[in-house]
């Protein structure tokens, strides 16, 4: 387990995020520059935030190539409980929730384990966004697979079924206040 962030693709997108906030609480979409990320893309998403009499949803806006390959489903335009990957939809759902009901930044490191013993380390942050710096309309997030190279992740998921994983341990969500910090 790390500290806060291992992944030096989700520590760029964090460090642009705080730029983009500036001195406000968050910053709103249109201060997010996919130039100042453009390495990192193929491994971020765009969530809308949306709501209803049965809860708070959310709706892919945008979902980086890598993740698409990753994952096996393009997600862009779809609701996340709808991906149906293993469960793991689930914890991601947790993990934005707690952005948007703290508005601040959530990172989260699970481990998911397959049924063929393949095991795969994710970190993973959501990052919320406004358009009326009250509430969150859209999250920013990014995942990024930390035990492995992108070869070995090139051979490994073919391998693994989404619909077959076995267990998902989370092993911490931390809620990252919105104190100023040197990257």
């Amino acid at each position: 387990m790390h500290l806060v962030l291992a992944s030096r693709r989700n520590t760029a997108v964090f460090a642009h995020w705080l730029d983009a906030r500036g001195d406000r609480e968050m910053p709103v979409r249109a201060d997010v520059d996919p130039n100042k990320i453009k390495a990192e893309l193929p491994y971020v998403y765009i969530a809308q935030v949306m709501t209803d009499d049965d809860g708070i949803w959310f709706k892919f806006r945008l979902m980086g190539n890598n993740l698409v390959q990753n994952f096996k489903i393009q997600g862009s335009e779809r609701i996340l409980l709808d991906l149906q990957i293993g469960g793991w939809e689930e914890e991601w759902r947790k993990n934005l929730l707690c952005a948007v009901k703290a508005r601040m930044a959530v990172v989260d490191e699970a481990t998911i384990k397959g049924e063929t013993g393949i095991d795969l380390n994710i970190e993973h942050h959501a990052l919320p966004l406004s358009e009326d710096g009250v509430a969150v309309g859209r999250v920013l997030g990014a995942i990024d697979f930390l035990t492995r190279t992108e070869d070995d992740i090139a051979l490994v998921l073919p391998q693994l079924s989404w619909s077959a994983i076995n267990q998902i341990e989370l092993e911490k969500r931390i809620i990252i206040s919105n104190l100023r910090i040197q990257l």
